[in-house]
């Protein structure tokens, strides 16, 4: 089992100054304050990106029903690509580490060792997902399951992380967009948010060992303001056994 630990991306954060008046993460998405721009997606991904906010959104908050259009099937999986696979790293790397070419090597080393994927697949197991890395599905519930769990501070059951995954699996089976997403699109947006909600939820371990209640609450704040730029606003919800739903 892969334990959490103070990482290289999060020792570097950490390293940063600290506003007083900021929404502050110490986590691999450090204020996201451009939108999901800010974790260097291709335009596609990023259109997607978009979309999928405005699904989850819909699904969570409003409980209102996408307009049925025919066409093809959704499809969660996909097959990666080992070329979008090295260049979501890349873009994680730089986010990181800048370009310092000595906090880039820590970080690439870090990555290639696959503790993050490690981490994730062992997050998504203890809630009883798939622990899949090729499905949409699996790593958008994982997502949104983990960041709840980190702004709200409590676990999630896995009868509810599975609502959560029913939930959306049905949303996004309706979506005109979604349901025409290419492979690429996909893999881009599933590697971006294993990356960095690894690396959050590793984070948070820190943050709860320091004891100081004003960091997590800055903590919380920035998970909200920088993993999910454009919604769900996970801390207006919560999570029954059918979901997501409105506090």
């Amino acid at each position: 089992m892969v334990r959490p630990f103070l990482t290289a991306a999060v020792v570097l954060l950490l390293a940063l100054p600290l506003p007083v008046e900021a929404q502050w993460s110490p986590s691999a998405t450090l204020d996201l304050g451009m939108g999901y721009g800010r974790m260097a997606l291709g335009q596609a991904a990023l259109n997607s990106a978009r979309r999928m906010s405005e699904t989850s959104s819909e699904a969570f908050e409003e409980g209102e029903q996408a307009d049925s259009w025919a066409g093809p099937s959704f499809v969660a999986t996909f097959t990666r690509d080992p070329d979008v696979i090295e260049t979501v790293r890349q873009r994680f790397i730089l986010f990181y580490a800048g370009d310092d070419p000595d906090n880039r090597a820590i970080m690439a080393r870090e990555v290639e060792s696959g503790v993050y994927h490690a981490r994730f697949r062992e997050l998504m197991e203890q809630r009883g997902l798939e622990p899949r890395l090729d499905d949409l599905v699996e790593v958008s519930t994982a997502r949104f399951v983990v960041l709840w769990e980190i702004i709200h501070g409590e676990d999630v059951s896995p009868e509810k992380a599975r609502g959560v995954r029913e939930q959306l699996r049905a949303k996004y089976a309706e979506d005109f967009w979604m349901k025409r997403m290419e492979d690429a699109e996909k893999q881009e947006l599933a590697e971006t948010f294993v990356l960095h909600v690894a690396a959050a939820e590793i984070a948070v371990a820190e943050v709860l060992r320091r004891d100081d209640p004003e960091l997590l609450r800055l903590y919380r704040a920035g998970i909200q303001h920088g993993l999910l730029p454009e919604g769900p606003q996970l801390d207006r919800l919560t999570i029954t056994e059918a979901g997501f739903a409105p506090l």
